[in-house]
């Protein structure tokens, strides 16, 4: 019997991974013992580390770029390859008879090789070189890992562009903006050890950098050379008709990553978004060094919701009108969690420690593992990492103007 797989997604979408969710929450109280990426260089890339961050960059052509990800971040974290496959089946809804599961399994990754199929090509040649550098045993986790959120949604997240007003009395001082942004993501136990910040340098293209996990093509927040940052929130339910899955679009990690290659500012990155088919649901929370906002986005529909005296925010809901679910589910205290972004309205002047209180107070416990705070006009970023909730831990600032500056680029 073939498993619908649409049907399937919006079921396991829909609130069948309670027992799941009980069993990350488990999994995250599991000791593991620490992980330490290896220091090292390779022809195109080099992993160091700055402020006590890992920081992977790789740079040149996509075969290049994939090849020293898979030597400097991918081969060095094993542990990782499981990864994909040990969380589709944590939050799998309980099929019967048992050997469904095994095949939904092999469901999943045949659409995902049909997304992966739907990649401008130069994000395939990096995928295959990626692919072609890491031991076949890593084959089905990377087809899952660069795929897999797509078709199955568990991302949750919360975010927050503000604007900051200049300092009064000071010459030097202008107005800025500000995103920040918990990244809400089952670890099972160990995934937040092994975050990692890649910055890219790709040739003929803007120079970006990512806060992710190795051997993704993709991002899920990032920031490049012109300022242009971005990231992004699943959601769950759209008011709009469209499928909550649709194989023919390209993955949304790589549709970010297109737009910090292309663009420099949200008008730019609204053009080309508007030009992508998009597989499923999601908030994009964008801004440039002047303004920002977040593009709602379905296979059908994108709408744009922008700043609102100096802020706009999101979760893991629409609340644009053509898109919005009237009376619809509270998805992982979606409307608690924006209430608490939304309060810094309430303030006359923000900094980044009132950015960083308003994230603390809407993590998501032991499944926030990524939390920051970007500056489009400073070129910072401001992260922290490593243990969850990470909203708990202190912000540590890397200064990314030289890795970013196009004049840097190692030839």
């Amino acid at each position: 019997m073939t498993i619908n797989m649409r049907r399937w997604v919006y079921v396991t979408a829909a609130g069948t991974i309670t027992v799941g969710l009980v069993f990350w929450l488990v999994c995250a109280n599991l000791a593991e013992s620490a992980f330490h990426y290896p220091e090292g260089k390779c022809e195109c890339g080099r992993l160091s580390y700055i402020n006590k961050v890992p920081v992977l960059e790789v740079w040149g052509e996509p075969e290049q770029m994939g090849q020293a990800m898979a030597r400097l971040g991918v081969v060095p974290a094993e542990r990782l390859r499981h990864y994909p496959r040990e969380l589709f089946f944590a939050v799998l809804p309980r099929l019967t008879p048992a050997e469904w599961s095994t095949r939904a399994w092999q469901e999943l990754l045949a659409a995902g090789q049909r997304l992966i199929a739907n990649m401008p090509e130069r994000y395939r040649r990096e995928y295959e070189s990626l692919r072609k550098h890491v031991p076949e045993a890593w084959h089905e986790g990377l087809l899952a890992g660069n795929t897999l959120f797509d078709i199955k949604r568990v991302v949750h997240c919360s975010a927050v562009i503000v604007q900051v007003r200049p300092v009064q009395g000071d010459a030097n001082s202008q107005a800025s903006l500000l995103l920040g942004r918990n990244l809400d993501f089952p670890t099972l136990g160990y995934l937040h050890k092994y975050s990692l910040v890649s910055v890219y340098r790709p040739r003929d293209r803007y120079a970006f950098v990512a806060v992710g996990f190795p051997g993704m093509i993709g991002v899920l927040s990032g920031m490049n050379e012109h300022g242009l940052c971005v990231a992004m929130l699943e959601v769950y339910e759209s008011g709009d008709g469209s499928p909550p899955f649709d194989a023919k679009g390209i993955p949304y990690a790589v549709c970010l990553r297109q737009l910090l290659e292309e663009c420099r500012t949200v008008e730019e990155a609204e053009r080309r978004l508007r030009e992508m088919p998009h597989t499923c649901y999601y908030n994009l929370a964008i801004c440039d060094t002047r303004t920002g906002g977040v593009f709602e986005v379905s296979p059908q529909r994108i709408c744009f919701r922008g700043l609102e005296q100096g802020l706009c925010a999101c979760t893991n809901t629409f609340l644009s009108e053509p898109l919005q679910v009237k009376d619809g589910k509270n998805w992982y205290r979606s409307r608690e969690r924006l209430t608490e972004l939304l309060s810094l309205r309430e303030q006359g002047s923000i900094e980044i420690a009132d950015v960083h209180r308003v994230l603390h107070r809407a993590n998501l416990g032991a499944v926030t593992m990524h939390t920051m705070i970007l500056e489009p006009l400073a070129l910072r970023l401001h992260l922290a990492m490593g243990s969850c909730p990470s909203s708990a831990l202190p912000l540590v600032r890397l200064d990314l103007r030289q890795l970013l500056k196009p004049e840097e680029r190692p030839h």
